[in-house]
C-alpha cells in the first residue's frame, strides 16, 4: 500500500513534468486534484530540497535541474563527470585535497574527493555531511542562490542555534554570504576543523548551482603566497571549470 504523502508528492512532480512549463499553485492543485494547502506544503518541501524551482514568492513552480540530473545517469555521476577536469587541475597544481559537494536542504553532502599525497591531511569521505553555513562549500553555493531561497536557508540554519546570540549569528552569516558573493569565492579557516582552511567556488558555469568545489589546506601550508595562488586558480576555475590542463 502506498504512503499517502509520497503518492501525492509524485502526483505533483508528474504534473510539472507533463505540462513542461511553470505552473502556479492553483494550477498545480487543479491538475493534481489536491487541496491547495496540501499542494502548497508539498511544493514547499520539494522546493527546499532543490527538486522544484520557484522564481519568486508567490511565483510559478517548475522542475529543477537537480531533478533532471536524476534522470540522466544519476545526479552524483553526472556532476562528478562535469567537475572532474577542474578538480584534477587543482589537485595537480597544489597537491591538496579537493572536494565536490552538493547542497541538500541545509546541509552540504560530500560527493567526491581527490586526496592529497602529502602526509598531513584532513580527508572527508564521500557521503559525509556538514551544515552549509559552517563550510566554504556551503557558503559558496548559498551565496549565489536567489535572494528568497537564500533567506529561507539562513533562517533554517539559524533556527537550530541557541536563542541567545541567534540574531547576531544570523547577521554575521548574512554578511559573510554577501562578501562571498561579491568576491566570487568562499573562505573558511578553522571553523569546521581546527588547523584546516578551505577555499570554494560554485559550479554555476557548469549549470550546477547547487554544487561547489573546494580545496582543503592545513593552515601551516597556507602562507600568503600560497593563498593568493590558490584563490586565483579557484577564480579561474569558477569561470572556466570545464577547461582541460
Amino acid at each position: 500500500m502506498s504512503i499517502a504523502v509520497i503518492d501525492k508528492t509524485f502526483s505533483i512532480l508528474e504534473v510539472l513534468a507533463r505540462t513542461g512549463r511553470p505552473l502556479t499553485l492553483a494550477e498545480v492543485a487543479e491538475e493534481s486534484r489536491l487541496p491547495k494547502p496540501t499542494a502548497y506544503r508539498i511544493l514547499k518541501s520539494v522546493r527546499d530540497l532543490g527538486y522544484v524551482d520557484q522564481a519568486a514568492r508567490g511565483g510559478a513552480y517548475e522542475l529543477s535541474a537537480r531533478l533532471a540530473a536524476l534522470r540522466e545517469y544519476g545526479r552524483d555521476e553526472a556532476v562528478r563527470a562535469k567537475a572532474r577536469p577542474l578538480m584534477q587541475r587543482l589537485h595537480a597544481a597544489f597537491d591538496e585535497t579537493v572536494n565536490l559537494g552538493f547542497l541538500e536542504g541545509v546541509y552540504v553532502r560530500y560527493a567526491d574527493v581527490l586526496e592529497t599525497t602529502q602526509p598531513l591531511r584532513w580527508i572527508v569521505k564521500p557521503g559525509a555531511r556538514d551544515a552549509f553555513h559552517t563550510t566554504a562549500l556551503g557558503r559558496a553555493i548559498v551565496a549565489h542562490l536567489p535572494e528568497e531561497q537564500q533567506a529561507r536557508l539562513v533562517a533554517k540554519a539559524c533556527a537550530a542555534l541557541p536563542a541567545r546570540g541567534r540574531r547576531q549569528a544570523r547577521a554575521a552569516l548574512e554578511k559573510e554570504l554577501a562578501a562571498t558573493r561579491s568576491r566570487g569565492y568562499a573562505l573558511e579557516e578553522e571553523e569546521t576543523v581546527v588547523g584546516v582552511a578551505c577555499v570554494a567556488v560554485p559550479l554555476i558555469a557548469l549549470g550546477e548551482p547547487l554544487a561547489a568545489v573546494s580545496v582543503s589546506v592545513p593552515v601551516h601550508r597556507f602562507p600568503p603566497a600560497q593563498r593568493t595562488a590558490l584563490i586565483a586558480a579557484m577564480r579561474e576555475g569558477r569561470d572556466h571549470p570545464a577547461a582541460t590542463a
